[in-house]
């Protein structure tokens, strides 16, 4: 027991250090992309691709898709991008989609580039909300669903997508009340689903900060004159398809 107690600290130690070194390396990554020396890129993201860093994977990926400090090879960056998305990293999600929809590396497959769009859009990713709305409003690669489509180009354009507005307008007069009411009825969900993540988020964050202590009797006693000040008081008048 004494032992392994013993090994612990430099165990933790060891750990701590890799973690540093390749936040260094990963750093180093992202310098070179910056100087555009690809080559250089390459070399620092390549080892932690190996080791599994999904982040590192995307970017390698990145610079085999576009022959950047590497010759163009569409397999290899696939084959990258879905090591990444297999772990959840939602940008290679919604590369994986772009690759199978228009055939690099592999077979043109729309259902499976839905597939990916789909989980890189439920990640909040807005070019894949936006695509995944075209995707439905056209029938391509999923079941033809203006409701849908129209669910998704709106999330795209809260989030700021030019082409999410104007996908969804051109729904607008093509969707029956029952289509609109269903894609009212999918956006209501997802605004509950994300104020109870919210409130769970904050809930976690605020855990164990405990009450606050009750405000002295002085300003206790102070404060329902204040508030009858607020209400008393007088408001200010107001001043005058997916690319490839």
């Amino acid at each position: 027991m004494t032992a392994i107690a013993t090994t612990r600290p430099w165990l933790c130690a060891a750990a701590l250090l890799a973690s540093l070194s390749a936040q260094a390396d990963f750093n180093a990554g992202l310098q070179a992309i910056g100087r555009r020396d690809f080559a250089a890129a390459l070399q620092a993201f390549q080892p932690l691709a190996e080791q599994g860093n999904a982040a590192a994977q995307v970017n390698v990926g990145n610079l085999y898709m576009k022959g950047l400090g590497v010759e163009q090879n569409y397999p290899l960056a696939l084959s990258w991008y879905r090591s990444a998305a297999e772990q959840g990293e939602r940008m290679a999600q919604s590369k994986l989609g772009i690759m199978y929809y228009h055939g690099l590396g592999t077979e043109k497959n729309p259902a499976e580039a839905a597939r990916w769009f789909q989980k890189a859009a439920d990640q909040g990713v807005v070019s894949a909300q936006a695509i995944l709305g075209s995707l439905y409003a056209a029938g391509d690669g999923v079941p033809q669903d203006l409701a849908r489509a129209y669910y998704w180009y709106t999330l795209a354009e809260e989030q700021g997508d030019a082409e999410g507005g104007k996908g969804r307008k051109s729904l607008e007069e093509d969707m029956s009340p029952g289509q609109k009411d269903e894609a009212l009825r999918l956006m209501a969900e997802t605004r509950k689903r994300r104020g109870e993540e919210e409130e769970k988020a904050f809930a976690a964050a605020t855990a164990g900060l405990g009450t606050p202590p009750a405000a002295p009797k002085e300003a206790q006693a102070a404060q329902p004159a204040k508030n009858a000040k607020h209400r008393l008081a007088k408001p200010a008048k107001p001043a005058g398809q997916p690319p490839p």
